[in-house]
């Protein structure tokens, strides 16, 4: 599989259906900070309160991954010779 290139990607990040997914990601991040702020997380039992609180904090890094996903973080991330780099 081809790796994008820098433009490809920066064309990618602006499209309006990227724009779109983002701030979807970026809602439901803060609305899961917005939670954890409030103690919605916070069970009677510290072991559960400690899964709950490790599982959102997942999600939120993978919210966050994406949201903030730059060109320099896709190649890292396929730099494992699966994809066959071209110019940017």
């Amino acid at each position: 599989m081809r790796a994008l290139t820098e433009e490809e990607f920066n064309e990618w990040r602006l499209h309006p259906g990227t724009q779109a997914i983002i701030a979807v990601l970026e809602a439901k991040r803060d609305s899961l900070r917005r939670q954890w702020e409030a103690g919605s997380f916070t069970d009677y039992d510290a072991g559960t309160t400690s899964l709950i609180n490790v599982g959102n904090l997942g999600t939120c890094r993978g919210y966050a991954f994406v949201s903030e996903l730059t060109y320099e973080d896709y190649v890292t991330e396929i730099d494992d010779g699966e994809f066959e780099r071209v110019g940017t």
